[in-house]
């Protein structure tokens, strides 16, 4: 049932949102603010089996908040702009980079589940031990809903474009 009510969700935002999700992007609107992805590195056996480290190539992102509760926390965030990361599988020095340049609308809901629609490239960590959707680090291309439950389980019920397994490639 679980299931069933996060497909329903996301089809529901993907059908209502996608015309003005799209039409927030650059000069659709004001607000926006410079932010940017800090360099990482992610220990072996939280995502990959291998330690996975992220040098920033290039960044030029921005984001902002087009809705908020009454308390002021967001209920909706977009973020886009250029990024660029180099990532390297620190035990046998393989590295390769990829372009996460892309779009990403956040619905922020009242019991803390996440509805991420991302579009074009993005970089998509899913812990190892994730139920609902297999553990990776993945760089998306093309369309996706991702919902993260409260208790840090990711699912992509909408998938209308590819996805590389970094842990793969650089195993």
């Amino acid at each position: 049932m679980r299931v069933v009510k996060a497909l329903a969700l996301a089809a529901a935002i993907v059908a209502v949102t996608a015309v003005p999700a799209a039409a927030s992007g650059p000069g659709g609107g004001g607000g926006w603010e410079p932010t940017s992805t800090d360099p990482f590195v992610i220990p072996a056996g939280d995502v990959c089996p291998f330690e996975v480290k992220g040098d920033i190539v290039k960044d030029r992102e921005r984001m902002r908040t087009p809705a908020t509760y009454p308390d002021g926390s967001p209920k909706v965030q977009d973020f886009e702009g250029v990024l660029v990361i180099r990532y390297t599988n620190t035990s046998n020095h393989r590295s390769v980079v990829r372009d996460a340049t892309g779009t990403i609308r956040v619905y922020y809901l009242p019991d803390g589940t996440r509805v991420l629609q991302l579009h074009g490239h993005n970089a998509l960590p899913i812990k190892a031990a994730n139920v609902g959707f297999p553990g990776g680090d993945y760089i998306t291309r093309g369309d996706f809903v991702v919902i993260r439950h409260p208790d840090g389980n990711r699912e992509v019920p909408v998938r209308l474009g590819t996805m590389e397994n970094l842990c793969e490639t650089l195993a």
